[in-house]
């Protein structure tokens, strides 16, 4: 990240950044890739370079005894929910790509297929329903958490008793 700082910011003509498995680039340096493309660029220009951005992808074991398989963001299965982990750093990201004209999320992105191929589920319309300002955080939550239910809030709180933290991630 510290190299790419160092050189992007002066190439004056660059037009598409293309960022694809960097062993030493994770999701999380997404904010601050965005934060170099546009750095010290001319007036008018701030939002010019496009990022194609795949970040690192951890394979897993390709057996699938014991539940294991591709982990994606980590590299060991360390027993936590890396969807909602996932999900909480792009409901980030989306907000800060837009501002820039940077649409991470248009299947056919090297960051849409890193994200059909990590853990999630129903990428594609978790993606839209995050865009849409309406939605209620409740139904949202129910989308995360038990894509199954597919945003059916009522069925969901029948299952499952409420959550002390509510519906925050």
């Amino acid at each position: 990240m510290d190299l790419l700082n160092l050189v992007v910011p002066h190439m004056r003509n660059l037009k598409v950044l293309g960022v694809y498995q960097c062993q030493l680039i994770h999701i999380g340096h997404t904010f601050r890739l965005l934060d170099i493309i546009r750095e010290d660029r001319p007036l008018g220009k701030e939002d010019q370079v496009y990022l194609d951005f795949f970040p690192n992808y951890h394979l897993g074991p390709k057996s699938m005894e014991h539940g294991t398989g591709s982990y994606g963001v980590i590299w060991d299965n360390w027993g936590g929910d890396t969807r909602l982990a996932i999900w909480a750093i792009v409901s980030r990201i989306l907000p800060r790509a837009f501002a820039q004209d940077i649409d991470l999320t248009k299947p056919g992105t090297s960051f849409y297929k890193w994200l059909e191929m990590s853990p999630c589920w129903n990428v594609g319309e978790t993606l839209e329903a995050m865009k849409d300002p309406n939605i209620r955080p409740d139904k949202l939550a129910t989308m995360l958490h038990w894509p199954h239910y597919r945003g059916n809030v009522d069925y969901f709180k029948s299952k499952i008793p409420r959550r002390p933290e509510g519906w925050e991630w």
